[in-house]
């Protein structure tokens, strides 16, 4: 039988849930990938062996650090049934995400048991990690598949939620293996019965199993003091046997020596990728660094062109104040000239007036003989007509 769980130890117990339905939300796994048919899937075959009716989520596409939260966001708007009839809410994954998406798949893997509880208040909310096939992956891919798993457990604990690690179930089992990480039938069926096994688990009571103690100690010697010693090694006998701890509290202390280890591995991954990313930002800072200092060089050929130009623009100052100078000078000049010719140009403006007053009184003249010519024509003109009339009278009377 499959062993569900970060380790062998007990797992923390909630009790049974209340309610007929179990959500799925995952990737191509969850979706069932690689199975012949979606009754043969592994979310089918579990939701069928507990009895629950299946509400899938999941999504081909979908993995932790992008796409998992938004099928939460799906779940959560399904108005379709009561979400506080959802006994169990399964999130799967962690095998499709590539160990340089670790810090996201950190964060979305709690954002998503998180999603989960706000929208399915009366569910246990079960984190599968690592579903799926193990074969053909070498060391290093299986190095990174550990890293991911470790760190989504470590968030599925945090956040309350059952966490189940199902990394190991199908392994390396080419026998399980449909192709990449999918698993054939028998995968998928290993994979539910493994889901089951854990809920069933968490359904129950913790059982402790105390140790016995078995030890029994006698003495040869009769004398007081031999018989003080004796009794003083039973005591420190019975103490050490009642202080051993029990089967149960070994479990939980490995389980949480296990988790600490895990933690530590994902710790340390995420400390390499953060000195990668320091590494690549120092590089960057050393290449701007560079381009500074020549910039910085760039800037002093500059200022020493600008030095340049402004000792030539000095030069051209100093010219432009001569130049000025020489046209004040000019300027002075023309002033005293100015002046003068205003001096000749009054004196000939007395003898222009005097003319235009003549030439004033020669137009009045000319107009007063233009004046008498028209009124000596005009006179004519009479005199004509009154001629005119007068030769007709004279040969009226003539006839008479």
């Amino acid at each position: 039988m499959p062993t569900a769980g970060p380790s062998a130890a007990p797992l923390l117990r909630s009790g049974a849930r209340a309610g007929t339905i179990i959500v799925w939300i995952g990737g191509i796994i969850a979706a069932g990938g690689g199975a012949s048919a979606p009754a043969n899937r592994m979310s089918s075959i579990a939701s069928r062996d507990l009895g629950l009716t299946e509400k899938n989520y999941a999504s081909a596409s979908a993995t932790v650090s992008n796409g998992l939260v938004t099928r939460c966001y799906a779940a959560r708007d399904d108005t379709s049934y009561d979400h506080n009839a959802v006994a169990y809410v399964i999130l799967a994954g962690g095998l499709e995400d590539p160990v340089s998406a670790l810090p996201a798949v950190i964060y979305k893997a709690r954002d998503a048991a998180n999603e989960c509880r706000k929208a399915f208040p009366q569910a246990r909310i079960i984190w599968a990690a690592g579903s799926g096939s193990l074969a053909g992956m070498n060391d290093t891919q299986l190095a990174d598949t550990t890293t991911i798993v470790s760190a989504i457990l470590g968030q599925a604990r945090q956040a309350d939620a059952l966490a189940v690690n199902l990394r190991t179930v199908l392994g390396t089992d080419t026998g399980l293996q449909s192709s990449g990480i999918l698993p054939n039938d028998e995968g998928h069926a290993r994979l539910a019965e493994a889901i089951v096994d854990a809920i069933r688990d968490d359904q129950g009571e913790p059982v402790d199993q105390p140790i016995t103690p078995t030890r029994t100690y006698s003495s040869g010697l009769n004398d007081w003091a031999s018989r003080q010693v004796e009794a003083t090694r039973r005591r420190e006998a019975e103490k050490r046997e009642a202080n051993r701890p029990t089967g149960t509290e070994l479990g939980g202390v490995t389980q949480k020596l296990d988790e600490l280890t895990q933690a530590q591995g994902v710790q340390q991954v995420l400390l390499e990728q953060q000195q990668d990313m320091l590494e690549q930002q120092q590089d960057e800072l050393a290449k701007q660094q560079q381009q500074l200092a020549d910039q910085q060089a760039q800037l002093s050929n500059q200022q020493k062109a600008l030095k340049a130009a402004q000792d030539q623009l000095a030069d051209q100052q100093k010219q432009l104040a001569s130049q000025q100078t020489d046209i004040k000078n000019a300027q002075d000049q023309l002033k005293r000239q100015q002046d003068q010719l205003t001096i000749i140009v009054g004196d000939q403006g007395d003898t222009v007036t005097n003319l235009q007053s003549l030439t004033n009184r020669l137009n009045d003249t000319v107009d007063h003989i233009s004046k008498l010519e028209k009124s000596t024509s005009d006179t004519a003109w009479r005199i004509d007509l009154d001629l005119t009339n007068l030769t007709k009278r004279v040969d009226a009377l003539e006839k008479k």
